[in-house]
């Protein structure tokens, strides 16, 4: 066990947000779980077009305030206001919380709500099975990303790839670079790719199928997040920090 690499972790973390970014946009109500940009740019596109109803509000509210509340409550850790180690701690919190938001998808299945403006109009109140899927999934992000700025893995990305592919194009040996951890940038971006992938096809099997593999994926990578061993380099993409003791 002690040969085990907290970069496996990561990768795996990857296709976990692909997984659930495709559950949250396509099935619950065209919202993102971890990619606040994606929410505060449909916020903004429905502000210019004149289109922003209370039912949107809510929805954008009910996933950019359990975030920040998660990446709060990670940045308390991790900053030594409470002492207990954030691999130790944080990860099984995020799983947890994904775990959660998954049984509560089996037992209510909710009914898919694309992100169509025509659906969009017809339900222009999200349920609260919606909200609180949700609002578990988004608080999970808030701490996975608060992790990632403190914790992550020079140049493995589990969201950010827009600064991946640039990092991987403009720093590459055609651009008269040195490419550094090019695998890693690329194997960020297919996966990534493959996860959402995935978790779009799964849901012809309901809301919960994609959130289903994103726990058991998850529940497989828990132990090299949690104690394998850690890459020392500088952390690409992200706040560049210390890396913790995997103890």
């Amino acid at each position: 066990m002690a040969s085990l690499e907290y970069k496996a972790g990561i990768f795996a973390l990857t296709g976990i947000c692909g997984l659930i970014d495709a559950a949250c946009f396509l099935a619950l109500g065209g919202v993102f779980a971890e990619l606040m940009t994606g929410n505060f740019l449909l916020l903004a596109f429905s502000i210019g077009t004149h289109s922003l109803e209370w039912g949107r509000i809510i929805a954008y509210v009910g996933a950019i305030g359990p975030f920040c509340i998660g990446a709060l409550l990670t940045g308390l850790i991790c900053n030594g206001k409470i002492p207990v180690g954030s691999r130790l701690i944080g990860y099984p919190v995020e799983f947890a919380a994904i775990a959660t938001a998954t049984l509560l998808a089996i037992i209510t299945n909710p009914t898919p709500v694309p992100p169509l403006e025509a659906e969009i109009h017809t339900n222009p109140h999200p349920t609260w099975q919606q909200l609180t899927i949700v609002g578990l999934l988004a608080f999970a992000m808030g701490i996975h990303n608060a992790l990632m700025r403190k914790r992550g893995v020079p140049d493995v990305a589990t969201n950010v790839m827009t600064l991946t592919l640039t990092g991987f194009v403009s720093e590459s040996r055609l651009a008269g670079g040195k490419a550094p951890h090019w695998q890693r940038r690329i194997g960020s971006i297919l996966i990534f790719i493959v996860g959402a992938a995935a978790g779009a096809w799964l849901l012809q099997f309901g809301v919960a199928a994609p959130l289903i593999a994103a726990t058991l994926v998850f529940a497989i990578a828990l132990w090299p997040l949690m104690k394998g061993r850690a890459d020392p380099g500088p952390i690409t993409g992200y706040a560049k920090t210390d890396p913790e003791p995997a103890t």
